[in-house]
């Protein structure tokens, strides 16, 4: 080694940084060449999903923010049915007031709506839907196409009312947030993760969030308030939510719905969700995450029956 000229090892210095040098170049090409392909892909998703999905969920976006501002008081349009809301087509969404205020809040918590105490007392299931009934799954990509995993862990139908919380899961990949994460991606590896996603979302998601939307003809929107003295305290190993923890003790929430095909408003109700919860029979439940949750039920059946109320003929 000490026989070899200085030039010599001038000249491996010289070769292996040129080597380093074109390696890099063409392994961020390669990554570049990887990021667009995804990108070009997600624009055509945008073209094909923008124009029937972005309006109406704009739409929706505008309803909520309104209905979480100043509340001007209770409204219920003479034509509004609950026999019709209650059995057509619709869609849901629950969310805390305070997460309704902006567009890029509801986007965030609606992640957070599910099926629930309102869900169930409000409308009518038909005699075959049973969602703990289907082939088991772990994520939507376990189900065919038009099914759903819901939160049972069952590949279903898209029950009714369809829950927006999907159709802002197929809307995640036009944001800005996952776009910005593509760019950012460190590797081909995790560029190829990005297109997989986007390929499951736009295999799944998308065609069921554009069937059920173009079918749906009303929306319900159920808002909850934070209690006056502020968020409950959280239960040891309930596991619950924000959102979960108002809805267990007693709060106000807030009902809209509308009829989607004029855009008009059919309810604006406030109620107080409050509700006794008394066990019958000799086995008592004392588990806190299951008694917090029969809690949460009968709330949220309470609104229901609340809202059902305000739309009966006879306002009774």
């Amino acid at each position: 080694m000490r026989a070899m000229p200085p030039q010599f090892w001038l000249w491996v210095a010289v070769v292996l940084g040129g080597f380093l040098v074109v390696y890099f170049r063409i392994a961020q090409g390669q990554l570049e060449s990887a990021k667009g392909g995804v990108m070009a892909k997600q624009r055509a998703v945008a073209r094909s999903l923008g124009p029937k999905i972005l309006p109406f969920r704009d739409k929706v976006e505008r309803w909520t923010t309104e209905l979480a501002g100043a509340y001007p008081g209770n409204f219920t349009a003479p034509q509004a049915s609950f026999d019709e809301i209650s059995k057509q087509a619709g869609v849901y969404l629950r969310l805390r007031q305070s997460n309704a205020l902006s567009a890029p809040k509801i986007r965030k918590a609606a992640a957070s709506s599910l099926h629930d105490g309102f869900t169930s007392c409000f409308f009518v299931r038909k005699p075959d839907e049973d969602p703990t009934r289907g082939r088991k799954c772990m994520r939507l990509a376990d189900c065919d196409s038009g099914l759903v995993c819901n939160e049972y862990d069952v590949c279903v139908p898209p029950p009714r009312p369809y829950n927006l919380r999907l159709a802002y899961r197929a809307l995640r990949v036009l944001s800005t947030e996952w776009t910005d994460e593509v760019h950012e991606a460190p590797s081909e590896l995790a560029v190829t993760a990005y297109g997989r996603d986007l390929d499951a979302v736009t295999r799944n998601d998308v065609p069921v969030a554009i069937e059920m939307l173009s079918r749906a003809e009303y929306f319900t929107l159920v808002l909850d308030e934070d209690p006056a003295e502020g968020l409950p305290r959280e239960l040891p190993d309930a596991g619950e939510t924000h959102e979960e923890r108002v809805q267990r003790v007693p709060h106000f929430a807030r009902v809209g719905i509308w009829r989607l095909a004029n855009d008009e408003p059919l309810l604006r109700f406030r109620t107080e969700a409050k509700a006794t919860v008394v066990p019958v029979g000799e086995r008592v439940v004392r588990r806190q995450e299951t008694v917090a949750a029969q809690q949460r039920q009968a709330n949220g059946c309470v609104v229901a029956l609340a809202v059902k109320r305000a739309l009966a003929p006879s306002g009774n």
